[in-house]
């Protein structure tokens, strides 16, 4: 006899196996053996332990999810006594050491011995059974021939250390383990690992957390298989995969909140298999299509994820149809622009309508922007013309204030800044030293203008720093361009300043007021208009009176300034 299974009957009472039980099977060679049933109440302990140092052939040991052993401190050391067990399926709560209870939240160090032969240890429960223990230095005495060990739902205190004493183990679940602090050498001691199952552990909190992720799986290059569903995973560290690993790796990355691919090492037939389903990827990005198109793993599943049939991830889309990596298109629901879903493999059928249509989108989507701008821009340009010699003075003034330029108030350089045409310079320079002649300061482009500095700075700080400014209206001063623009600028600094009284007009050339440059025919009624002679018969028409009156125009502000100040030093 190889095998044998007691079931408890639910009919009757429960029971427990005791020395009775354990010495009919002294007495045969038993190799398998099964203890179910929800009317098994537990195991006597000591006839167990007796049985396991007897000679037996016993190679698979399974117990019941309800078993206990009916003392308070049972251990698996128990186990250590069978000389050819290979295979032991004990839910955790059968070998829970009471005492854990009592012991220190610091203890760092724990061991439990299996039998030497060992080669499979499933410890896992149904549901988590939360421990104060930590990982840490954590010794399986006996495990070199251990290749499966099973701890799911066994709940540490956290992760931070590793698991001696099992170098030869190849299949590995932590499932439910809390890894919000992780240990960057939880695995290093399982150098030929293939299988590594951690679902729902947290891990999300404990990768990120790591400084160097890089050797988290440094040590585990013979890995096939990989399972982090369900780790509240946002995005995974750069390095974590970037390892020669000699064999293809499967990942699933199910039911997390990846919303980007994690870094790979960049290399053809590295990834077998890439399960993404139940996460929040819209479409793939132009890096990831790109990494994909060179590891080109045999499968991609993004199935649950809120895939975007639109424009916008047109590119995805036909990659989609040509790469053939996604295996999972018929089972892909997208989201349309209209806001209904459709099957991704119905929607890729008519991709080509999709995309002309999207051009077609595009063309007019250009049209109105480059006609909005258009618009825009004539709008714009129409008010700088309108208004160009106030943006010209606004960003004149500025500019100087930059330079940490202090316009003069009252004191000024100059008594009167002469605007004319150069084609006049010969009859300005008779009127320059006329003036000069009576005291009168005056500024003139081709005397006092500095070199190397843009005309409009040095025509408005000639504007700022002058009392007055004198336009020599003649026929060339009206064709000047330059001209205008000084009249303009005088219009906006009298306006911004106050000095609407500042403007002379020497009036040449028997020029009508009509023929007036428009900027100053707005200001006209504040203008001292003087006319030069040009009938010498005509009484009080001679060129004496024309400088007599320039005179006094020129020196008005700078009399009622001196008579302000001897008023005040009378008082």
């Amino acid at each position: 006899m190889t095998e044998l299974s007691i079931t408890g009957n639910p009919h009757r009472n429960g029971f427990v196996l005791g020395h009775p039980h354990f010495a009919i099977l002294e007495k045969i060679c038993l190799q398998k053996l099964n203890l179910v049933g929800d009317s098994i109440l537990g195991v006597k302990f000591n006839p167990f332990w007796r049985y396991g140092l007897k000679e037996n052939c016993l190679e698979e040991l399974n117990l019941s999810y309800n078993l206990l052993f009916d003392i308070k401190d049972a251990y698996i050391f128990a186990f250590c006594a069978f000389k050819h067990l290979k295979i032991i399926s004990i839910p955790y709560e059968v070998v829970r050491d009471n005492r854990v209870k009592r012991s220190d939240q610091n203890d760092v160090s724990c061991s439990f011995c299996i039998p030497k032969t060992l080669e499979q240890f499933d410890l896992h429960s149904h549901v988590k059974l939360y421990t104060r223990r930590r990982i840490s230095n954590m010794t399986i005495i006996n495990g070199s021939n251990l290749k499966v060990l099973n701890m799911a739902n066994i709940t540490f205190r956290d992760c931070n250390g590793t698991i001696n004493g099992a170098e030869n183990l190849e299949y590995f679940d932590m499932s439910g383990f809390n890894c919000k602090v992780l240990g960057v050498n939880l695995l290093s001691n399982f150098p030929k690992l293939i299988t590594l199952i951690a679902k729902d552990a947290n891990l999300g909190i404990g990768l990120n957390a790591l400084q160097n992720t890089s050797e988290f799986l440094e040590m585990n290059l013979d890995l096939q298989h990989m399972d982090l569903m369900n780790n509240n995973l946002k995005t995974l560290p750069d390095d974590l995969f970037c390892h020669p690993f000699r064999n293809k790796l499967s990942i699933i990355l199910d039911r997390n909140y990846l919303q980007s691919l994690p870094n790979f090492l960049t290399k053809p037939n590295t990834i077998e298999r890439i399960s993404l389903k139940y996460n929040r990827f819209s479409c793939l990005s132009e890096n990831d299509m790109a990494m994909l198109n060179i590891i080109k793993p045999s499968s991609v599943f993004l199935g649950r994820n809120p895939i975007e049939c639109s424009c916008n991830t047109l590119r995805f889309l036909k990659w989609v149809q040509h790469s053939g990596l996604i295996s999972d298109v018929d089972e892909i629901e997208c989201v349309l622009q209209t806001g209904t879903f459709a099957t991704l493999s119905k929607f890729l059928q008519n991709l080509k309508i999709f995309e002309i249509s999207c051009q077609t989108k595009l063309w007019v989507t250009m049209a109105s922007c480059i006609t909005s701008v258009t618009i825009l821009a004539l709008l714009f340009g129409i008010i700088y013309y309108r208004y160009r010699f106030a943006f010209e003075y606004f960003f004149l003034k500025i500019k100087m204030k930059l330079r940490h330029y202090q316009p003069l108030l009252e004191d000024f350089s100059h008594d009167a800044f002469i605007s004319y045409s150069h084609k006049d310079i010969l009859w300005v320079k008779t009127l320059y030293d006329n003036l000069q002649s009576k005291g009168i300061s005056l500024c003139l482009y081709h005397k006092d203008f500095k070199v190397g500095m843009p005309i409009a700075e040095c025509i408005m700080e000639a504007i700022n720093s002058s009392r007055k400014v004198v336009f020599v209206i003649t026929e060339d001063f009206l064709e000047s361009s330059w001209g205008t623009y000084e009249i303009e600028m005088t219009r906006m600094h009298a306006f911004r300043e106050g000095r609407e009284s500042m403007v002379v007009v020497i009036l040449k050339d028997d020029i009508k007021k009509d023929k007036l440059p428009k900027p100053l025919k707005e200001i006209w009624y504040k203008v001292v208009c003087i006319v030069w002679p040009t009938n010498p018969d005509a009484p009080y028409n001679s060129e004496e009176k024309f400088y007599e009156k320039l005179c006094i125009a020129l020196s008005d502000g700078r009399t009622r300034l001196n008579d302000d100040n001897n008023s005040n030093n009378i008082v």
